[in-house]
């Protein structure tokens, strides 16, 4: 017998369900759709989690830092950067560690020195006022410090002068230009940013980092361009890019992606029990059509096919209907920003649904390999059959 026949006798068993059987095949057909769709949906939203993390962090944060260890001129380390094509800009920064108090409240930051020329490239941060001269500070340091913009505030420097008196600490007042948010905390209440003249001036010449923020053409080639960064600047270098710098963070969701997802297939899994039930019944269904086959001459593996089909028709089915149900659900998601989190938390609104390719086909796979593993034993079972005890019986 011919596979094209086998298989529309297949589809024939499955639409001619009646009663019982059909109800357990929508219960089967139900549990693949429903069971692909979750794992879809729940790897859709942590593949957009990262894919939005990834874009928020890229978008307020250097795409790589290079730390100088040495004292060699910064223009000529400039100069080096701008010969890689890959850069986009390349920023000298200076940091410091201190202290912010404003009436009574301390706050231990980081002071970054830029060049005007470079801060006000920065602009599309500012949510209030604009560089002229004094400082800026970010939005979650202004909040918890009750500071505004044109109040000044106190700045201590852990590196002071030794006096008859003792070590005194050198304080200084500065004027709060404007106040910018970039989404990220380290920054928007950990930093404050002034001219690096007006830090070199404070602070002095001995400085904690000096190095640049890199920025680059294409962020997700940061690892390449880290590797000529490092042929170009030699030893005198510390070398990070955002892979670097957020691996553990990045590696740490992956896992959890994956356990997710192990622990949902036990809902493919379970959807599977529901195909080998209805085949067993099919079975039983079926033994007088499995004694005519038998008798006209079909094999024990033609039988067994049918009934094989059968199982593997709905899992496929199931599975497809499961990708355009959760298709739909992440269209919805991302249409109406229904997965709402706390912004100061994630750094995010809202949580999109990215379906990453790997994912779905990985999905679709395993509902297909489960639902053709749950169909062996009642296909056996079929091929078994014996034609003497039927027509007995019969």
């Amino acid at each position: 017998m011919s596979l094209k026949t086998i298989i529309r006798i297949s589809i024939r068993y499955i639409l001619a369900s009646r009663g019982s059987t059909l109800l357990v095949s929508l219960i089967a057909l139900l549990g693949v759709v429903l069971s692909v769709c979750a794992i879809l949906l729940t790897m859709g939203v942590f593949a957009g989690f990262q894919h939005a993390l990834k874009e928020k962090i890229l978008s307020t944060s250097p795409h790589i830092i290079v730390s100088i260890t040495s004292e060699e001129n910064i223009q000529e380390y400039e100069e080096k950067l701008s010969r890689i094509k890959s850069i986009k800009k390349a920023y000298p920064v200076v940091i410091y560690q201190g202290i912010v108090s404003k009436d009574g409240s301390l706050q231990s930051v980081s002071v970054k020195g830029m060049r005007p020329s470079d801060l006000f490239q920065k602009k599309d941060f500012f949510v209030e006022g604009t560089f002229k001269g004094g400082v800026l500070i970010g939005k979650g340091l202004a909040d918890i410090m009750g500071i505004r913009v044109g109040q000044e505030i106190t700045l201590v420097s852990p590196v002071g002068r030794s006096t008859p008196f003792g070590f005194l600490p050198k304080v200084g007042h500065f004027r709060v230009d404007g106040i910018f948010q970039t989404g990220t905390f380290d920054q928007d209440y950990l930093t404050v940013i002034m001219s690096m003249s007006l830090a070199t001036e404070f602070f002095g010449s001995q400085w904690q980092l000096y190095g640049f923020e890199v920025y680059l053409q294409d962020p997700y080639k940061a690892q390449e361009v880290k590797d000529k960064i490092e042929k170009v600047l030699g030893a005198n270098a510390i070398v990070r890019s955002w892979i670097d710098l957020n691996k553990p963070l990045f590696n740490a969701l992956q896992l959890e992606k994956v356990g997710i997802f192990f622990v949902l297939l036990l809902m493919v899994i379970v959807a599977s029990f529901n195909i080998t039930s209805l085949l067993f019944m099919k079975v039983k269904e079926k033994t007088r059509d499995i004694a005519i086959f038998r008798t006209f001459g079909m094999k024990k593996k033609e039988v067994a096919m049918i009934f094989l089909f059968q199982g593997m028709t709905i899992g496929l089915f199931g599975s497809l209907c499961g990708l355009l149900l959760s298709l739909l659900g992440g269209y919805l998601i991302n249409e109406y920003k229904l997965v709402r989190v706390p912004a100061d938390v994630y750094l995010m609104d809202h949580v999109p649904v990215f379906f990453e390719p790997s994912d779905v086909i990985i999905t679709l796979v395993g509902a297909f390999f489960l639902s053709l593993i749950a169909s062996l034993l009642p296909a056996y079972r079929a091929s078994k059959t014996s034609i003497v005890e039927i027509l007995r019986n019969e």
